[in-house]
């Protein structure tokens, strides 16, 4: 390989000296040599499909990188990409070749690049995330990221969108990311995104929380919550969670069906949507209220009153307990259980007025 290559790659990558043996499954067919990927990448950078890129440090991307279709990322314990201020990621998989990030331990793409035969497998929070940070003009086309979520206990995340503008992650799998029922973000995490960032046609599975997002993000019928392979396999907690912090909050819609979107977990006990903003349900939503200790419980507060919440009363929408498994399944990941009276507190408006329309279930007003 020529100096002038190893130049476009990087001034902080290396190149090793072996190939792999197997056949590339790349769009050119070329067999697929290592790259040593440096702690960060501070000039305009491609990733070919040609090379296998070895992350044993957190590369910090202060510059353009691009990630061209049929590419392998692999990364070593506790690491991961961080995209800095000044720096963008551009991920150009397609359905035919997608960008694979996926644990060191995985031979099943690109072979076993780590050396040990058969010794390890990949397994969840193998590596920690990929995040934007506070960056803006991120996107995220045909990948697979894979065996993610190490870090602090109780905070497995694959993908932190972060709370730049204009951030997308389209067309991919989140999937084997670590977490189970009890932990505090999910495997794509929305929670500060700004209104421009979108997640459209992906699939999550076998995560613990696959998503959660802002009371003001959008987040439509588009995305699939279990493996298309088997759709027996879904998540251990099957929901769409969201976080109560809302800040600039924007006019948002909901619309996916497949899973409820759940209120409550997280911090504070009540949700208020800001003065003139609107959130609009899609027909057959289902929004679940988590309990809280001490009483009262999780709430939603619109002060201009029901005009904020369109589509309240539309065709199979349903206000309900995080532990009614009647309405959109098993969400809190507890086995079969039922809702009961009183499990959380209501929709209410300033006075306040207690809603009481009849597809609420088990509120206390």
């Amino acid at each position: 390989m020529s100096k002038n290559i190893i130049a476009l790659l990087s001034v902080t990558l290396m190149i090793t000296a072996s190939s792999c043996k197997k056949e590339s499954t790349s769009p050119t067919g070329c067999v697929k040599e290592v790259v040593e990927v440096g702690a960060t990448i501070s000039t305009p950078t491609t990733w070919d499909s040609c090379h296998i890129y070895h992350c044993a440090y957190f590369p910090a991307i202060s510059a353009a990188l691009t990630i061209e279709a049929g590419t392998i990322v692999k990364f070593d314990d506790q690491k991961g990409l961080t995209v800095m201020n000044g720096g963008t990621l551009t991920v150009r998989g397609t359905a035919a070749h997608p960008v694979i990030f996926t644990s060191s331990r995985d031979d099943s793409y690109g072979g076993d690049n780590n050396g040990d035969g058969n010794a390890t497998t990949p397994q969840k929070g193998d590596w920690q995330h990929i995040t934007f940070g506070t960056s803006s003009g991120n996107s995220i086309d045909y990948a697979k990221i894979l065996y993610a979520g190490s870090g602090t206990t109780g905070l497995e995340r694959a993908l932190n969108m972060g709370d730049g503008a204009n951030n997308s992650l389209t067309n991919s799998v989140i999937a084997h990311t670590a977490g189970g029922v009890d932990q505090s973000y999910a495997a794509l995490d929305m929670s500060a995104s700004q209104i421009s960032c979108v997640a459209t046609g992906n699939t999550f599975y076998d995560n613990g929380h696959p998503v959660l997002i802002g009371i003001a993000s959008n987040f439509d019928n588009s995305n699939t919550f279990h493996n298309p392979a088997n759709t027996a396999q879904t998540n251990a907690a099957n929901g769409i969670f969201v976080s109560c912090v809302a800040i600039d909050q924007e006019s948002a819609t909901w619309g996916n069906t497949e899973v409820a979107y759940v209120l409550g977990g997280w911090s504070g006990n009540s949700w208020a949507m800001a003065t003139g903003k609107v959130l609009t349900l899609g027909n057959n939503v289902v929004v679940k209220f988590n309990t809280h200790t001490p009483t009262p419980g999780f709430s939603l507060l619109m002060p201009d009153g029901s005009v904020q919440l369109q589509n309240y009363n539309g065709t199979g929408v349903a206000f309900t307990a995080f532990s009614d498994d009647s309405r959109k399944g098993d969400t809190n990941g507890d086995g079969l259980s039922a809702g009961s009276a009183g499990y959380w507190e209501g929709i209410f408006t300033n006075g306040p007025t207690w809603y009481s329309w009849s597809n609420i279930y088990f509120a206390a007003h």
